[in-house]
């Protein structure tokens, strides 16, 4: 045996040099090494051992090599070629998971639905470090695999118990922003998907479907005309910031909250996820009769355990207000109503005033008499180095907000106040995603006001939960400075850069499917917006996302004697007034073109209108039946 191992050896390696490539076993990438592989190399092992074995009985040396001797050498060549190839794609994997954890954190966490062939191939592209998600879950539609993984994805649950998973969900420390069906709908148990797409919906998670292989390349060849739907999380360059639950939960639950304004585009989201925690009761209060009534229908269908109750009152009604706060006695307040649209407040003054300056000073003095833990100011960018009407009220409003927290601050009494700050939101009413959705769907052109104009942007949901998340932390502060709380909004975006963006979205190309037109900025509108005030001491405060200003301020005593004469002045709409009393108090709030007025004159009128004081010249023409076209910078 012994003569015969030198030629064996020589001949095993000439048969290997031919079968292999033959097989085509180095034509497969170690880094994509996958069953697949496992199989050419089977091949190729049988064809180098039958080669072998053919050239072996040719030869006198070799011919009376033992039969087990090949089969010997089969089970050897098998492992010894793939374990060569999983050392290669362990070492590709360890790195692609280094890069992948480096940039876990600006990921988009989303939870999949099924675990079908598009399933697989989603997570096995995940892989690819360009991806933007970060699968935080599967959900089967089988029973009975709860805990399995499915890759590197655990199984979290099933639809065929789709109250059990839903229960899971509720407590999951830090939820998904997107929801994946890896199946049609019509493939997942039809109970089971229904709640759960309703359970998605109500905590502002977007459900889409994977595209199944079926599908792919078919965009291509479809009408133009037929438009996709344009999310407002899809035109942002950045993901989304995903918060910890856990701490909001305790801030929460068990407690009366009251949000103002909660049939709006923040606060309506702001009850839905204050709903999501189990509050004893949520009180809201909204001066829209049918946005009362639209928020109402959602929490009665997505939150029915929630103790909630829903007034259709103004916050500009110091007695009212009182009154609703008397009977639930709020422990935690979130004042979003406002007016926000910058050209319509800046048209009618004296009604910003009465809602942004004296509904905030309503709504933090009830908060004050009640004893409330925490009165909350949603702000807005606007009112840092403001132009415009709508920031200098804004503005008033975080003074006042800062002042209140001072004198918590001086006293033994407990409440708390903030102010959170942010620009502009996605999709909110009037903004700028349901105006271009619509020029688009009219074949355009879509309209902005200037190539230059800038804005920050973030949406809904994204701002909302930092919202909680300032709150909650600034309650943890040892003393009270008024803190402004100022919202990581990325970098500021140019509105003909998303403009072009939802054009491409839609299946389009910019200026030549839709035009583009600018048509110059309205009164009030500034081309770029800031988050802090040059008098502000900006500072980090320990929260993800969030950081703290300190304004200097303004003395309550001053604030207040001011704050009624401009209460005076909108009551009778006296505009000049309302103008100059916010100039005096908001630093850098400038009015140019003012003429002179008999303020005496203008008190002696019951009420004014928004034309009275102005020049019939300057007296703005309007198509009541047009659409007015042009871009809301406001919220």
């Amino acid at each position: 045996m012994s003569p015969a191992l030198l030629p064996l050896a020589l001949l095993s390696g000439l048969a290997g040099l031919i079968a292999f490539p033959v097989s085509g076993v180095y034509r497969r990438h170690t880094r994509s090494t996958s069953l697949r592989d496992v199989a050419h190399i089977l091949v190729g092992a049988v064809l180098s051992v039958v080669l072998l074995a053919l050239m072996a009985s040719v030869l006198t040396v070799t011919a009376q090599v033992p039969l087990p001797v090949y089969v010997i050498q089969f089970l050897l060549a098998v492992p010894a070629l793939s374990a060569l190839r999983v050392v290669a794609r362990s070492r590709e994997l360890a790195r692609q998971n280094k890069r992948l954890m480096a940039q876990h954190a600006d990921k988009i966490p989303v939870l999949l639905v099924g675990t079908g062939a598009s399933c697989d191939l989603f997570v096995r592209s995940l892989r690819n470090t360009g991806s933007k998600y970060q699968p935080v879950g599967i959900i089967d539609d089988a029973r009975n695999t709860q805990g399995l993984y499915f890759h590197d994805v655990q199984i979290i649950g099933s639809l065929l118990d789709p109250d059990c998973l839903i229960a899971r969900l509720k407590h999951c420390n830090m939820l998904p922003q997107r929801l994946f069906l890896t199946e049609p709908v019509t493939h997942f148990e039809s109970d089971g998907i229904r709640k759960l797409i309703s359970w998605s919906e109500a905590h502002g998670i977007a459900v889409s479907r994977l595209a199944g292989l079926e599908e792919l390349g078919t965009e291509a060849d479809a009408d133009k005309s037929s438009l996709r739907t344009v999310k407002p999380e899809d035109i942002l360059d950045r993901p989304q910031k995903a918060v910890e639950r856990s701490m909001l939960r305790e801030l929460f639950q068990g407690r009366r909250v009251l949000v103002t304004g909660a049939g709006g585009s923040i606060g309506s989201e702001l009850t839905r996820q204050i709903a999501s925690f189990d509050p004893a009761e949520l009180v809201m209060i909204d001066n829209c009769e049918f946005n009362a009534y639209s928020i109402d229908m959602d929490l009665s269908q997505n939150f029915p355990d929630v103790a909630r109750r829903m007034y259709v009152a103004s916050i500009r009604d110091a007695a009212r207000v009182n009154a609703i706060f008397e009977r639930h006695r709020p422990e935690l307040v979130f004042n979003a109503a406002a007016l926000k649209h910058v050209p319509l407040v800046e048209l009618n003054p004296c009604e910003g005033v009465l809602t942004n300056v004296i509904g905030t000073r309503n709504v933090a003095d009830a908060a004050r008499n009640v004893g409330a833990i925490a009165m909350v100011q949603v702000s807005t960018d606007k009112a840092v180095n403001t132009t415009n009407v709508m920031g200098a009220t804004k503005r008033v409003a975080e003074f006042y907000v800062q002042a209140q927290d001072r004198i918590t601050n001086e006293t033994e009494e407990m409440t708390r106040f903030f102010s959170v700050r942010f620009g502009n939101v996605l999709g909110s009413s009037g903004s700028l995603i349901p105006l271009f959705q619509r020029q688009i769907s009219k074949g355009g052109p879509l309209t902005v006001t200037d190539r230059k104009m800038e804005r920050y942007f973030m949406t809904i949901r994204e701002a909302v939960q930092l919202t909680l998340v300032a709150a909650a932390s600034g309650l943890t502060l040892d003393t009270s400075h008024g803190e402004i709380f100022v919202l990581d909004m990325g970098r500021p975006v140019k509105i003909v850069d998303l403009a072009e963006r939802m054009i491409r979205l839609a299946g389009l190309t910019p200026y030549e499917d839709i035009d583009i037109k600018f048509i110059g900025s309205r009164p009030g509108e500034k081309l770029f917006e800031e988050l802090f005030d040059a008098s502000e001491e900006r500072r980090e405060c320990g929260i993800p996302g969030v950081s703290s200003a300190r304004p200097d301020g303004v003395a309550i005593a001053r604030l207040r004697a001011t704050i009624l004469k401009l209460e005076q002045a909108a009551a009778v709409g006296d505009e000049l007034s309302v103008k100059r009393l916010l100039k005096d108090l908001v630093p850098g709030y400038g009015i140019n073109g003012l003429r002179s007025v008999d303020v005496s004159d203008s008190i002696k009128k019951p009420v004014l209108t928004a034309t009275d004081l102005l020049p019939k010249n300057d007296i703005p023409a309007v198509d009541a039946g047009a659409e007015q076209p042009r871009l809301s910078a406001g919220r």
